[in-house]
């Protein structure tokens, strides 16, 4: 190959509209060709999960084994492999025969469910591990080098409203896969007390199914399908925005793109203190931490009844994410560890 050819990187991705495809390559695609490099994605065609339903699993696990080892060919034609998770989630597959070098990105403590510990044996085979936390680190760094790159949020999509918090009515807002209801359930007696004490307020959720409060009066409940041409449209209507979690290892791991996302849209935030978010929070005051039902109802009361608070903390947000997890900033990085990663291993 010659000195000046391009080098060429194959993503093998989880699908199209996955959190961690969208989030951790997709929106740094420009960045990756801008340095110099060819991206070629080769997604999933039959999802890396398996369906719900068990009388179909034997004929997706024989599909998705199929695609993963065709994909996993591929790999061959590129001069580096950037992988996010197993080609098949829990289970070791075909990993062992992608082509080096391989970068292994991770975002969530996948190693919590691993078999045969197929994602430690992805990681020992790696020439870099990208962490999307420190949490993630301490695990993966005895297995191969470990970099640690916050998820990334696009301020020039993901940007505020020019009149700042929407408080045309009281929005209590909060948005994530429904993978995630739980955490929001577990304080649902919180938002209970905060819609009787407010009686403008309203809780607005943005996902992919609608969920099922046991508590929550329906009329005060506005569900809205996400989708990604109005995630940040529907992000503008919160007045504040939540991000509940339990303190368990699998919530260690996350990597608080929730909340970030919120605070590039100029909407303060409340969070449990797991993880991530706790670094986030000490950046700046751009929210609060709530752990108790007590301190979920009071912090969030606190930012729908005072607007000028409200704004501020949302201000604070809004210039954490352009100093420290915008991706213009995060994908120049991603961009000249791939390079380097190819560099040396020529």
């Amino acid at each position: 190959m010659g000195q000046y050819e391009k080098k060429r990187v194959i993503a093998l991705t989880q699908g199209v509209n996955a959190p961690s495809t969208r989030f951790r390559f997709h929106q740094y695609q420009n960045d990756l060709v801008s340095s110099g490099l060819e991206v070629y994605e080769a997604t999933a065609r039959f999802r890396a999960y398996a369906p719900e339903s068990r009388l179909i699993r034997p004929f997706w696990f024989a599909a998705a084994l199929a695609d993963s080892l065709i994909r996993v060919r591929k790999t061959a034609e590129y001069d580096l492999c950037f992988l996010q998770r197993n080609l098949i989630a829990t289970l070791g597959t075909w990993e062992a025969f992608i082509k080096k070098p391989l970068v292994f990105d991770v975002d969530d403590a996948i190693f919590l469910s691993q078999r045969a510990g197929s994602v430690d044996k992805i990681a020992r085979q790696s020439s870099l591990v990208i962490c999307g936390n420190n949490y993630l680190a301490n695990h993966f760094d005895k297995f191969a080098p470990v970099v640690v790159i916050p998820t990334a949020v696009d301020a020039d999509i993901f940007v505020p409203q020019s009149e700042g918090p929407n408080f045309r009515r009281q929005v209590i807002g909060w948005s994530g896969t429904s993978g995630g209801f739980k955490y929001l359930y577990a304080i649902e007696s919180a938002l209970h007390r905060l819609l009787d004490r407010h009686r403008d307020a309203i809780v607005k959720v943005v996902s992919d199914r609608r969920p099922v409060f046991a508590k929550l009066p329906p009329d005060r409940v506005v569900y809205e399908r996400w989708h990604p041409a109005t995630e940040v449209q529907s992000l503008h209507d919160f007045t504040v925005g939540l991000m509940p979690l339990t303190d368990d290892p699998w919530a260690r791991g996350k990597c608080s793109y929730k909340m970030l996302t919120y605070m590039s849209v100029g909407v303060p935030v409340v969070v449990s203190p797991v993880g991530m978010n706790v670094e986030v929070l000490e950046k700046g005051e751009c929210g609060y931490s709530a752990i108790s039902m007590d301190d979920w109802v009071e912090a969030i009361s606190r930012l729908i009844t005072n607007q000028g608070l409200a704004s501020q903390m949302g201000q604070t947000g809004r210039h954490i994410i352009e100093t420290c997890y915008a991706r213009d900033i995060i994908g120049p990085r991603i961009a000249g560890l791939l390079n380097k990663v190819i560099l040396e291993s020529a």
